[in-house]
C-alpha cells in the first residue's frame, strides 16, 4: 500500500523533485529507495561511484581510497552517501575526510552538510562558497553546506599517496567550475564541463566557457586518461573530442542565427541543432532546449559586450579559510 502511494505520488510530482533547473537539494526524493551505487575501479584504489535504478539526477562521484580515509569528488545527495560507502570495497579507515565540489549544482553538492557534519572537510572554488553560503541557493542554509577550504585558481591536496590537482576552469557550467585530477592514476573528474552521451544542462552557462573548458580537458589528457564525467558513462579523451566538436558546431550555429537578427522563437522554429542531438534524453537535455539557452547566453554576452546590459557584481566571499596559488 505504502509503495503504491510512493510510486502515485511520484507520478505527480517526480519531474518536478527531478528537473535540475529547481536547483535545490530534496531531502527525501521518492526516488532514493530504489536508487542503487556501482563502484566501477579505475586505477590506484581510485574508483568512479555511479547511480542506476532510477531517473534521480545525480553526478558520477570519484572516490580515492586508502590508508587515509577517503577522498570524495561530488558526493550527490545525503541518502547516497551510504550506498556510495557500501559500493566500495572494504575500507581500512570507512571515514569520508575530504570532499571536493566540482560546482555548487544540487545533484553533485547535496551530501555536504551531512558530510561536514561527521568530519570531513569540504574544499571548492570560491565562488562556490559564495553560492552555497546563500540561503536562497538551497532550500534553506545548512551547517557545512559552503566549503570551509577555498582556492581561485588551483590547489593541490596531499591524500593516500596522490597529489590530487584542483583546477579551476574557464566559467562555463558554472563559474566555480573545478576539474579535478588524480595524476599517479592518470584519472580526471570533470563536473558538468562534460557530460558523456548527451547535452550538459546549460541554462544560464557559457557555450564560449564550455569549449574553453574543454579545450583544457584536452591539454590535461592523454589518450590512457580515464576521465570521469558529470554525468554519464566513463569515458576518454576522444570522447572529450566529440563533445568539443560538438560545441564548436552548436556555437557556430547560433551565432550564424543570431547574426541574422532572428528572434528566440524564430531560431528555435527552425531547430537548428536537431542532428547535433547525441541520444536519448531529458527534455532539458535536449536540442532545442540547448539551442534556447545557447541563444540567450550569446545574445546577453553581444549585449554585456555593447555596454547595454550591467553584470551584477559577484558578493565578496566573507571570512573562510582559503588557500590560494
Amino acid at each position: 500500500m505504502l509503495a503504491a502511494l510512493a510510486v502515485a505520488a511520484f507520478g505527480a510530482l517526480g519531474t518536478l523533485y527531478l528537473m535540475p533547473r529547481h536547483g535545490v537539494c530534496v531531502d527525501r526524493n521518492l526516488m532514493f529507495w530504489r536508487a542503487h551505487v556501482r563502484a566501477t575501479p579505475l586505477r590506484n584504489n581510485v574508483y568512479m561511484l555511479s547511480a542506476y535504478g532510477t531517473d534521480l539526477v545525480q553526478g558520477n562521484t570519484t572516490a580515492l581510497v586508502g590508508d587515509d580515509g577517503v577522498l570524495l569528488v561530488d558526493p550527490g545527495h545525503p541518502e547516497m552517501v551510504g550506498k556510495e560507502r557500501a559500493a566500495l570495497p572494504d575500507l581500512k579507515d570507512p571515514r569520508v575526510r575530504l570532499v571536493v565540489d566540482s560546482h555548487g549544482h544540487f545533484d553533485h553538492a547535496c551530501a555536504n552538510s551531512q558530510l561536514f557534519n561527521d568530519g570531513a572537510i569540504i574544499i571548492g572554488h570560491g565562488s562556490i562558497w559564495n553560492y552555497l553560503a546563500e540561503a536562497s541557493s538551497w532550500h534553506s542554509r545548512r551547517r557545512g553546506d559552503a566549503p570551509q577550504v577555498t582556492f581561485e585558481n588551483a590547489l593541490t591536496l596531499r591524500f593516500d599517496g596522490e597529489q590530487v590537482r584542483l583546477i579551476h576552469t574557464p566559467p562555463a557550467h558554472t563559474d566555480g567550475d573545478t576539474i579535478t585530477v588524480f595524476p599517479r592514476a592518470n584519472v580526471i573528474h570533470t563536473g558538468d564541463i562534460f557530460v558523456n552521451g548527451t547535452f550538459p544542462y546549460m541554462e544560464n552557462s557559457d557555450i564560449d566557457g564550455y569549449i574553453a573548458a574543454e579545450e583544457l580537458l584536452l591539454k590535461l589528457a592523454d589518450d590512457n586518461t580515464l576521465i570521469v564525467p558529470g554525468h554519464g558513462p566513463l569515458a576518454r579523451k576522444a570522447d572529450v573530442q566529440k563533445s568539443l566538436d560538438r560545441m564548436r558546431e552548436v556555437r557556430k550555429r547560433i551565432a550564424l542565427l543570431t547574426d541574422q537578427g532572428l528572434t528566440r522563437k524564430q531560431m528555435l522554429a527552425r531547430h537548428p541543432l536537431d542532428d547535433l542531438q547525441p541520444g536519448p534524453s531529458r527534455e532539458v537535455l535536449g536540442s532545442q532546449a540547448v539551442a534556447g539557452f545557447v541563444f540567450t547566453s550569446m545574445t546577453k554576452s553581444a549585449l554585456k559586450r555593447a555596454g547595454k546590459i550591467v553584470v551584477p557584481h559577484v558578493t565578496p566571499a566573507r571570512a573562510v579559510r582559503s588557500f590560494h596559488n
